[in-house]
């Protein structure tokens, strides 16, 4: 990613601020994606603060005018949405497994046009990532009480054995690119697995039903 200074990106700030918050289109990608077309004096760098970014900003014809950090973002989106802004939002969760180990999680509260979303996850090898989407109205004690909730719930459960085969007949999980695979890993349990990983599970079922569901940022699939 080419460099750029804090300085001279807070400087040229205000002005595209306001077209910022004008268009108010949000589009949420890696910024390793828009190194090309950001201008050197936004990239990386948040267009209100100068402080470092990560969620980037594009105009009605999808161009990338800016990036923001999480922080300037949701001050914008709440004072665009008429959201109240949390009076504290946690940054770190820990929680005791059942095998008597400890589990943190990073926290992350982003606003959106459209509703809000709380999420958690897991620091170091395991990676669990476990989410609740609210309306732009929702209480956020309730939000955050449902996310702790679910937490808890995520620690209890493990849906793989040590040798990749399912625990049960069902896995819960979630999709994230893999950039070293360029391929998506499916995640279980808070653990990558390729789709081929995953294939003796499926030799293993021969003639059996399946069933393969979706859910959204906050669904929770049972």
């Amino acid at each position: 990613m080419a460099s750029a200074s804090p300085k001279s990106s807070h400087s040229t700030s205000k002005q595209n601020f306001d077209k910022v918050s004008d268009i108010a289109k949000i589009d949420f990608s890696s910024s390793e994606q828009f190194t090309s077309d950001l201008p050197n004096d936004f990239l990386g760098f948040c267009i209100n603060c100068g402080n470092s970014a990560s969620i980037h900003i594009s105009d009605e014809q999808g161009g990338i005018i800016g990036s923001m950090c999480l922080s300037c973002h949701n001050e914008s989106m709440a004072g665009l949405t008429d959201t109240d802004m949390p009076a504290h939002i946690p940054k770190k969760l820990s929680f005791h497994n059942i095998d008597g180990k400890t589990s943190k999680f990073n926290i992350e509260f982003m606003i959106f046009a459209t509703g809000k979303t709380l999420t958690a996850t897991q620091v170091g090898k395991v990676k669990r990532k476990i989410d609740v989407f609210g309306e732009l109205d929702d209480d956020f004690n309730v939000m955050f009480e449902t996310l702790k909730s679910r937490i808890k719930k995520f620690l209890s459960v493990t849906y793989m054995q040590p040798n990749g085969y399912f625990v049960e007949s069902k896995v819960v999980g979630y999709i994230e690119f893999n950039l070293e695979r360029q391929a998506c890993d499916v995640i279980i349990d808070g653990k990558p697995y390729t789709w081929s990983e995953l294939e003796k599970n499926l030799s293993a079922h021969e003639g059996w039903k399946i069933k393969i569901e979706f859910g959204d940022v906050g669904d929770v699939l049972e």
